[in-house]
């Protein structure tokens, strides 16, 4: 070997960590306090043995993990396993995520995962072992989630169960399970929080959605389980009604069964009848995100917004307890939480089935709640315009981004759930279908001399109030709302239009939405005297 070739070896040699070693806990106490280790801290590549109760309070790594019998680990703060882990004790993922990025994990004892953390495994061959108590909590905001896409195993006295928060006596929440093989029966005889009404049979506040004529046309589709009926499964992907009882804050509900670690499908079906009236069925189904993990929105709404999604509707729509709210590519939502349950609408003609497919790659670590709020971008800029009338404010959200068009932008415009009340509302700057849309998206570069049409339903008797709710579009631009009854143009960034009306406003046609580089004044053009409208459907 020539002394350049000899060089290169010794420091290729000088790069690996040649020192690794088994690290064992001496002592109770904090994993960066050398007295914890009886000596010296060990080194981000040590095989690790937890032998004590010991805090991860500091970001730290190794290369394995093994939580002795008897002893206990809190995660506090973010721990990165590279190869392998095994669990014969207590190890609670408590405020901080747990990370493996290779290799096996194995749960003889008590495993915990808090809400707002997460348990992830990277590497797609991993199979968790479980033979001991693994539990996922949750609280009405954060969601605790397990990343596994390869191979769960349970044996002997395994068990896994999801602690999933749901809503109160005030309103409805719609849940899926985030673990599968859980009956009906099973569910609500383990949960004392079930609401129930009634004794023969005994309802509970566990229903499903169909979307048929039939069902559409007795309360509204919505059908609960009673004890005569309630002899079936919990089915992965599909949506819930639940609700708990005793207190209108809401309550944890334990799911128990298998953790799904592969493709999940659903067969989904539009049953509208082409008219506007809900009773003659509809387009809608109710499904759920069937992981004990986050999934995100954009790349469920990807994978089925051409084919599966229909085009006006390719979104998600998620109940916010008074609402549905509208989340597509513009505004994702980020992601889904575990067991969130959420309705789609169906592309074709009545009758037509299309099947939805979870994937283990739409699964995510990121979020915080059912789902989180769009942030801005460069290039892009969003109006959300507020009515408010009867204390009640609702809104309609205008994105300007560079997919943008005056048209139908499949996944980034979308209308709103026809089975929810929509006071405020859009229509397409071109190409008008008659849907009203919750969201639409236009292009960033064009946004100057856009006449967006804007629909109300205003109550007679009743002051309203239209308003900007949130505005980044560059504050050198006016925003004008054109009443072209009154010929009045209201600079909506300077102040708020309030309407008195004895009369019911309702539909498109009257109010514009101008976006402008110059000062407009009243009576200026009628805008309504340019533009027809489809009725809708």
């Amino acid at each position: 070997m020539n002394m350049k070739r000899f060089l290169l070896f010794v420091l290729a040699l000088s790069t690996i960590n040649l020192y690794a070693e088994t690290k064992t806990t001496a002592a109770n106490g904090d994993w960066d306090d050398t007295n914890t280790w009886g000596g010296s801290l060990p080194a981000s590549g040590d095989d690790i043995i937890i032998a004590h109760d010991v805090d991860v309070d500091d970001v730290r790594s190794c290369n394995s993990l093994t939580v002795n019998s008897g002893a206990r680990l809190d995660v506090e703060a973010n721990l990165t396993v590279a190869t392998s882990s095994a669990n014969n004790g207590t190890l609670y993922v408590k405020t901080g995520d747990l990370t493996q990025s290779a290799g096996n994990f194995t749960n003889a004892g008590t495993l915990r995962v808090y809400g707002g953390y997460d348990l992830v495994f990277s590497d797609s061959s991993t199979t968790l072992t479980n033979t001991g108590t693994i539990t996922i909590y949750s609280s009405a905001s954060t969601f605790g989630s397990i990343l596994l896409s390869g191979t769960y195993s349970e044996s002997g006295s395994g068990t896994i169960q999801y602690s999933r928060y749901i809503a109160g006596t005030d309103y409805w929440d719609l849940i899926g399970p985030p673990l599968s093989g859980y009956s009906v029966e099973d569910f609500v005889f383990d949960n004392n929080d079930i609401a129930t009404n009634g004794s023969s049979p005994t309802t509970y506040a566990v229903g499903y959605y169909e979307n048929t004529a039939s069902a559409s046309s007795t309360n509204g589709g919505w059908t609960n389980y009673n004890s005569d009926t309630y002899g079936t499964n919990l089915l992965s992907g599909k949506g819930y009604q639940m609700s708990t009882d005793g207190t209108a804050t809401g309550a944890e509900v334990t799911f128990e069964g298998t953790l799904l670690t592969s493709n999940v499908t659903r067969t989904v079906t539009t049953n509208e009848a082409g008219n506007v009236s809900n009773s003659d069925g509809t387009k809608f189904e109710l499904i759920a995100n069937p992981y004990a993990s986050y999934i995100s929105t954009t790349d469920f709404i990807n994978a089925h917004k051409d084919t599966q999604l229909h085009s006006g509707h390719a979104a998600v729509y998620g109940w916010d307890g008074t609402g549905y709210d509208t989340y597509n590519i513009a505004a994702p939502g980020n992601n889904i939480a575990p067991g969130q349950g959420f309705f789609i609408g169906v592309r074709g003609s009545a009758g037509t089935s299309q099947t939805i497919t979870f994937t283990t790659a739409m699964q995510n670590t990121t979020g915080s709640g059912d789902y989180n709020e769009y942030d801005t971008m460069d290039n892009s800029a969003e109006l959300f315009i507020q009515l408010s009338q009867n204390n009640s404010d609702k809104r309609t959200r205008v994105f300007f981004l560079p997919e943008g068009t005056d048209g139908l932008d499949v996944g980034y415009d979308a209308a709103g759930l026809d089975l929810g009340a929509y006071s405020i509302y859009t229509r397409l700057v071109s190409d008008d279908e008659g849907l009203n849309m919750d969201i639409q998206t236009l292009n960033f570069d064009n946004m100057l001399g856009k006449v967006i049409p804007l629909g109300v339903n205003i109550e007679a008797g009743s002051e309203a109030e239209i308003s900007i709710l949130n505005s980044t579009i560059n504050t050198d631009y006016y925003v004008y709302l054109e009443d072209s009854v009154t010929g009045a143009f209201i600079d909506l960034t300077e102040e708020n239009y309030v309407i008195n009306s004895d009369s019911n406003i309702e539909g498109v046609g009257r109010f514009f939405v101008h976006i402008s580089a110059d000062t407009m004044s009243n009576g200026e053009v009628s805008t309504s005297m340019l533009n027809a409208y489809k009725e809708i459907d």
